[in-house]
């Protein structure tokens, strides 16, 4: 049997991108590919919420804390995740690591507690540890590869029946392009090795130094999302939507505050 737990990406800025992830230096990095994280370079903290598809059943609410070392190369974080609401809900608390090497490569590891919740004393709760890793590669000024997998050990969760239940494993392989400092596209492949194939692409442009818009398109499924940005000082603001022709719309914010 196979728990619920997807792992999907998280930030406005990303989803914006059509979920585009792996190889974008990000503050979001500390979900989506840790071994980013000593390429964001500030210590900072954020919120993230997507109301997906218009339901308050389906939403998603994110904390976030990031803290670069005075060398730079090492950095920590902790995040908190929750998906659902009263009824049905999935939780994640992640603590994570990353390292890199002279600014080129970087590697990453995240421990996660997982905990489902239901309303229904019948079903109680389920619960389950599992890890994350990743790798990141600066290859040229402006060409950059990631690869990050998660539940790499085919770890399961625990029922309230005792009976086990397999947490996905998810592999994704991406690559991001910058063309001088307004315009970045990349691209992921992401495979659950319980469904099929997915492709993200997704390109961001900073039309002033205070406004960026972006836009991606994500197959088979075939849904496509827009968002825009904006920062001030150490705040940063960005919006987004996605539309799935059959689910319809997940409006998505996220503020971010680096401390320096």
């Amino acid at each position: 049997m196979y728990s619920t737990n997807e792992n999907t990406s998280v930030g406005a800025r990303v989803n914006g991108m059509g979920n585009v992830s792996v190889a974008i230096p990000d503050f979001w990095s500390m979900y989506n590919n840790q071994a980013i994280m000593p390429f964001y370079g500030k210590m900072a903290t954020g919120v993230y919420y997507d109301n997906r598809y218009l339901l308050k059943e389906t939403s998603t609410a994110v904390w976030g804390f990031v803290l670069p070392l005075k060398n730079g190369s090492d950095v920590f974080s902790v995040n908190l995740y929750h998906y659902g609401s009263s009824h049905f809900g999935e939780m994640k608390a992640g603590i994570a690591y990353a390292k890199s090497f002279a600014s080129v490569f970087s590697f990453g590891l995240q421990f996660d507690y997982l905990l489902d919740h239901f309303s229904d004393a019948m079903y109680g709760k389920r619960s389950g540890f599992t890890f994350e890793t990743g790798l990141y590669g600066q290859i040229t000024k402006h060409f950059s590869l990631g690869f990050h997998i998660y539940n790499p050990a085919r770890l399961k969760m625990i029922t309230y029946n005792d009976i086990p239940e397999y947490i996905p494993t998810i592999l994704r392989l991406g690559f991001a392009y910058k063309f001088k400092e307004k315009c970045i596209i990349g691209l992921d492949v992401e495979k659950n090795l319980d469904t099929k194939l997915q492709i993200h692409t997704g390109v961001e442009y900073t039309i002033l130094n205070f406004l960026i818009l972006r836009g991606g398109i994500r197959f088979p499924d075939f849904s496509f999302s827009l968002g825009a940005g904006t920062q001030w000082k150490g705040l940063s603001i960005d919006f987004a939507s996605s539309y799935h022709a059959y689910l319809g719309y997940s409006p998505q914010l996220a503020i971010i505050y680096a401390i320096r």
